[in-house]
């Protein structure tokens, strides 16, 4: 049963990191080129969910019974919900509306099985994401990452309005940033996974 709530826990970020990839060497191909746009959001509204990640630890440490637990995530949810969807209009981007519900029930399950299992991998979860998004972003700004499908022209087409910071006017840095990110995010909850179920194995 571990195993499989460590692929629940991983699948959103493994899919995000294919598809940012994809949306690098060919970003016509999805969404008509929209996922340029979304790429850079998405990023960006990493932050809120990894902010949003030290309070559903708490919630799922918190509460005693999982209807409590459950309940708990559910008010965080429409909370972090609100912001996502502030967010999401703010930069055009509705369904990374989507994108930040799917990633946050992927992190309360990872949240549960770790309360459960009292074994503390969702703080080490947590620093994880930390400390990636953070070395992520420094490589999105001191690396040149090669702009590959995300020309000049494209941009034209699918991001005219975009502004002035370093993410709007090369998206191809936080495309291959996001996708780096989700990806050590995503074999983190795996290995986690495989790892919490070898006691019951041995047993």
């Amino acid at each position: 049963m571990r195993p499989l709530i460590g692929v629940l826990a991983a699948t959103p970020s493994l899919v995000l990191a294919y598809l940012l990839v994809n949306v690098w060497l060919d970003p016509m191909a999805w969404s008509d080129g929209a996922w340029v746009r979304y790429g850079v959001g998405l990023l960006l509204m990493e932050f809120l969910i990894l902010h949003s990640s030290v309070f559903i630890a708490a919630s799922a440490a918190a509460a005693e019974t999982l209807r409590g637990k459950v309940l708990l995530f559910l008010g965080l949810a429409a909370l972090y919900g609100l912001m996502g969807l502030g967010f999401a209009l703010g930069t055009d981007s509705l369904s990374l509306l989507w994108v930040l519900i799917a990633i946050m029930a992927a992190r309360f399950v990872s949240a549960l099985r770790a309360n459960i299992d009292h074994d503390g991998q969702f703080g080490q979860r947590a620093a994880l994401g930390i400390m990636a998004y953070l070395l992520v972003a420094f490589f999105t700004v001191m690396v040149d990452v090669p702009s590959m499908g995300i020309t000049q022209e494209v941009l034209n087409e699918v991001y005219p309005g975009r502004g002035g910071g370093l993410w709007e006017q090369e998206p191809e840095r936080a495309i291959v940033g996001g996708a780096i990110y989700f990806a050590v995010i995503g074999v983190a909850e795996l290995a986690w996974g495989v790892r919490s179920a070898k006691p019951a194995a041995a047993a």
